[in-house]
């Protein structure tokens, strides 16, 4: 399945927001990946309850449910001999459209002229409000960014030397410093490598 532009993912806990990401999505042979799912997978993992978190995401967020609802009926009435699951493909790859479709018990060839109010908001509801199944993640060998490490409150800032053991520097990952996916995690590396190096090489 084809990479999805932007989706919005929404890690939840106790009717609460743990994280959200809006960024691009991939499916793949092991599950979801891409820079939205990495991003939510931060807080999933350092959840201490994570088998009772809860994923939901909207397939399309840059349009509302009453937006989807006026398109449908706009493309009913442009052509209402057309399939539900052709015209879904319009926005949607069709393998996640016959997905949603199961879901909302609706069949793909089911006609635009056929398609009932109740089915319209039930499958506009699985488009905004799918909510994921998560059974773990891939594990360290595979992670993108390492969280956790030395707490910035034991260096120095300005030179990167702990205030707890003498002539040692302290960088990279090795820091309880990470960011979201996009370049962030490898500045952060560069840039307090650099600052660790200059600063050591000073102090020699």
């Amino acid at each position: 399945m084809p990479e999805l532009a932007v989706v919005d993912l929404s890690l939840t806990g106790k009717q609460q927001v743990l994280h959200r990401s809006r960024s691009s999505f991939l499916f793949t042979h092991l599950g979801g990946s891409g820079p939205a799912a990495l991003n939510v997978s931060r807080a999933y993992t350092g959840h201490p309850q994570p088998e009772q978190v809860r994923l939901r995401c909207d397939w399309l967020p840059d349009v509302n449910e009453t937006q989807l609802s006026e398109w449908f009926q706009q493309q009913t009435n442009e052509g209402g001999k057309r399939q539900v699951a052709t015209v879904m493909g319009q926005r949607l790859p069709h393998r996640l459209v016959e997905a949603l479709l199961q879901q909302a018990q609706v069949t793909g060839d089911r006609k635009l002229s056929e398609f009932s109010k109740a089915e319209r908001l039930n499958v506009i509801k699985w488009m905004k409000q799918t909510e994921l199944p998560i059974h773990g993640t891939v594990g360290f060998p595979k992670a993108e960014v390492t969280a956790g490490g030395v707490s910035l409150k034991e260096v120095d800032s300005s030179t990167l030397r702990s205030k707890l053991i003498p002539n040692l520097w302290l960088a990279g990952e090795v820091l309880d410093i990470d960011g979201p996916i996009g370049g962030y995690n490898f500045q952060a590396a560069f840039s307090t490598g650099w600052l660790a190096g200059s600063s050591m090489s000073a102090a020699s």
